[in-house]
Parts: structure tokens; sequence; C-alpha cells
């Protein structure tokens, strides 16, 4: 199966066409999730589309590593990042398409 990329603006004109809003309005639609997932994200809270899938904020916990130029054993310092775990309905649909 080929994949193909959707960027930010082709993403923006689908939300347009399938709403039946304007490219603006759907823009305005689109940076509002954004923002609002990120300030969530940002309090450390959860954000949970039923179906479509949990963003999360995940803590990484300082670990030993391998320089792979050098080969010399490094420390990796912990680090903060988000996490993604799909939707039982996307999963599903994805699953089902792609048969």
């Amino acid at each position: 199966m080929k994949t193909t990329k959707i960027n930010r603006t082709e993403l923006i004109d689908a939300l347009s066409t399938d709403a039946g809003v304007s490219k603006a309005q759907a823009e305005k639609f689109l940076n509002s999730f954004v923002d609002v997932v990120t300030d969530h994200l940002k309090k450390g809270n959860e954000v949970n589309i039923t179906g479509f899938g949990i963003y999360r904020v995940v803590k990484r916990k300082p670990r030993k590593g391998i320089n792979p130029k050098t080969r010399e054993p490094m420390q990796i310092g912990s680090s903060v990042s988000v996490a993604w775990r799909v939707g039982k309905t996307l999963k599903e649909a994805v699953r089902l398409a792609t048969k």
C-alpha cells in the first residue's frame, strides 16, 4: 500500500470541504484545537478524544546509552515528551480500510 502525506494546508482544505465552512473558519478551528490540546498538556492533563486517541505527557527517566559515533557509554538525561495512543474506533477503521 502506497502512503501519502497530508500537510497543514491540505488538512485545512479537507476540513473546510467536509464541514462546509470557509477555509478561514477551518484554519481557526484547527488552530484552536492545537492550542487547547497544547495548553492542557502543558498543565500535565491528559486529552482523551473518545474513539480517536489519547494525548498525554510522559516523563522519561535518565538512562545509560551508547554514543553511536564513538561507541562510548554515556548518560542520557531525563526528558518530558508527549505520547499518543490510538483509540479503538480509529484503529478498527484503519485496520478495515487496509485489508
